[in-house]
């Protein structure tokens, strides 16, 4: 991955995929802050034979260094970090692939700049802070605070991925739990990722939105629960769903290869 030099503070990014070229129009991917022991290259990689493909560490995250003072970080600010990184990429247009927490981001940049964004995926969204999403974020901090790394992981893993899934990659997480039990675990780090979910509200974005809009949930998502992801895409205009029933909220690695499948199909048949 290079490094976008941004006055806002770098980004590291790579391209995946084809060369970023003016005759095309690549995606971007706002993939998921979790991740198990597939993780999300392999869904990129089936992105890629039909796309190029951006993916990008948020500011304070990953490889791209923050330039802000600790704390929560709005959705409108991730947006703009974004918008820098296509402005310095010279890409007017974009593929917006966005999961979970990348929904608000995507929706933001859908609300503050509609003409950058060709179509949107929303995977395993949420529309705003109901009483159980309250519950479910608040419940993730106060575990993080009670158990040790090593239990906080498998409290985590468990709330995020169906168990046959768990069951199918059990020796991945089985190693992934060794490296867990030796991190510290952040309980205000975790708190300061969340809060921006909290305070988000989607539901006066989501009725604005006017390009082609696919919406993929699981109807077994103990986070996000399916009835976000119904209302948003009764919300947008013409928008297209893609349902499973045993994904979860990790989409990406559960079900890779026909959430993948769908999203190329979908935009496929808006820009032929």
């Amino acid at each position: 991955m290079p490094f976008a030099k941004l006055f806002g503070g770098d980004i590291y990014y790579e391209v995946n995929g084809q060369p970023i070229n003016t005759q095309s129009t690549p995606i971007v991917i706002l993939k998921p802050l979790s991740r198990g022991p597939v993780g999300v290259q392999p869904f990129i990689n089936l992105l890629t034979t039909n796309f190029t493909v951006i993916n990008y560490d948020q500011r304070g995250l990953g490889q791209s260094q923050s330039t802000l003072p600790p704390g929560p970080v709005p959705m409108n600010e991730r947006a703009t970090e974004i918008l820098e990184l296509l402005d310095s990429l010279s890409i007017n247009k974009v593929h917006l692939v966005c999961h979970s927490t990348g929904c608000g981001i995507g929706l933001s940049i859908a609300d503050m700049h509609p003409e950058r964004i060709s179509s949107i995926t929303l995977i395993s969204p949420w529309t705003h802070a109901d009483n159980h999403l309250l519950k479910m974020q608040n419940l993730r901090v106060a575990v993080a605070k009670a158990l040790d790394p090593l239990d906080y992981f498998r409290f985590n893993i468990s709330l995020l991925y169906p168990s046959h899934y768990r069951r199918d990659h059990e020796q991945g997480f089985s190693e992934m739990e060794l490296v867990s039990q030796n991190l510290k675990v952040d309980p205000k780090f975790i708190s300061d990722g969340l809060i921006p979910i909290l305070k988000f509200d989607s539901r006066e974005i989501t009725k604005k939105v006017k390009c082609p809009a696919l919406v993929s949930f699981s109807n077994d998502d103990q986070l996000m629960p399916p009835w976000f992801g119904k209302s948003i895409s009764n919300d947008i205009c013409g928008a297209e769903r893609l349902v499973f029933n045993n994904g979860g909220h990790m989409l990406p690695e559960t079900c890779t290869a026909d959430l993948a499948s769908g999203i190329i199909k979908f935009i496929k048949k808006n820009y032929p």
